[in-house]
């Protein structure tokens, strides 16, 4: 039973048994990889000697031969999880066992396919522990996002050719998709395209709009590779000419996100980097068009702690990994966005966007 593992369980002793169903979580404990859609995939850790197992779809079964689980019980579609995740629990020494930690975004579905193997079960959260012991990255896990991070800047390297006057901003992000896909990128998680108009939304779809000279580009892209963690960049493009207030705005972020880049370092306050970048952006006259949070943790997750946010009064450390991202975005008109990953070291920070910051015109 890796540490990992062992250290989740002592940290839960008031329950029997922990299970772990979401993804990232499986890839963290279990060292497992498998999207199961709707059928039951499950990670079960005994708390009493850490014994652990998986309970998987058979067609996914091939996909743990390099788990770290103790043993692994596969079901098909014909047979059902019931008999395999009752096996499971048997096998950990959990015959009779209706206490669980699981993590908040369990499904109601999950929940009662367990009762229906374990009337009676009771679960409670286990995601503050989850939370705690993913937030400080490991060196390999640094190193894995270095490698994505690095692919990412290439891919965005190759941007200002394929942005144009009259592509849409649906034929745009399936050119870059294609060229991450060419880069050694396994999954493009999210790829905004989001120009003029569009940029001053955000979240907005991207949309058969065809970018315009005059137009600024907001391109926002998450992606992983084999490895499993993200790289979750965002720069601004401009078609053909600038004007005044589209200089002056993109400016600003950029000044702003430079100074949250700049401060950013252990046993600061999460909220402090907040408010340094926020006060950027307000002296510029621009404060109520940045409507976001600062930034998030990247890692397994494209989002998770820490939240670099307002409320977020926790004290950084070495080795956290976020994001530092501002924007303003003055509606019906344009947007503008800049972001970076960062990993904390011992005195500061290293930023692991290895892409300009100045405004690139295609």
């Amino acid at each position: 039973m890796s540490k990992l593992v062992s250290n989740l369980a002592k940290e839960n002793s008031k329950v029997d048994c922990v299970l772990l169903t979401s993804l990232p979580n499986l890839k963290y404990y279990f060292n497992y990889s498998g999207a199961s859609f709707e059928r039951f995939c499950g990670g079960l850790i005994s708390i009493k000697d850490w014994k652990s197992a998986l309970v998987v779809p058979k067609l996914d079964e091939g996909k743990t031969v390099s788990s770290s689980s103790d043993d692994v019980f596969a079901w098909t579609d014909s047979e059902g999880y019931g008999n395999s995740l009752a096996e499971a629990l048997k096998g950990i020494g959990l015959g009779k066992s209706k206490s669980f930690a699981c993590e908040d975004w369990i499904t109601l579905y999950l929940m009662e396919a367990v009762r229906k193997v374990r009337a009676g079960a009771r679960f409670e959260s286990i995601s503050k522990t989850i939370s705690k012991q993913r937030l400080i990255k490991e060196d390999e896990e640094i190193q894995a996002m270095k490698i994505s991070t690095s692919k990412l800047a290439k891919g965005y390297e190759k941007l200002p050719g394929m942005l144009r006057a009259g592509l849409s901003e649906i034929e745009a992000a399936f050119e870059i998709k294609k060229t991450l896909g060419d880069l050694g990128i396994s999954e493009v998680d999210f790829c905004a395209v989001q120009s003029g108009p569009n940029s001053s939304v955000p979240h907005s779809q991207t949309s058969g709009r065809k970018l315009t000279t005059g137009d600024m580009i907001v391109v926002d892209i998450s992606c992983v590779d084999e490895s499993g963690y993200f790289a979750d960049f965002t720069r601004t493009f401009a078609v053909g000419s600038v004007t005044d207030e589209q200089m002056k705005v993109y400016e600003t972020v950029k000044e702003a996100q430079a100074k949250g880049v700049e401060i950013a370092r252990p046993n600061i306050a999460a909220k402090v980097i907040d408010k340094e970048v926020r006060s950027v952006i307000e002296k510029a006259g621009f404060g109520q068009y940045f409507i976001h949070r600062t930034g998030h943790g990247l890692g397994l997750e494209v989002h998770e702690e820490p939240y670099i946010a307002s409320e977020n009064s926790s004290k950084l450390r070495a080795g956290m990994t976020f994001t530092i991202e501002p924007g303003a975005y003055l509606p019906g008109k344009f947007g503008v966005r800049i972001e970076d990953n960062v990993v904390l070291t011992s005195s500061g920070n290293e930023n692991l966007t290895k892409v300009t910051h100045d405004i690139i015109k295609v």
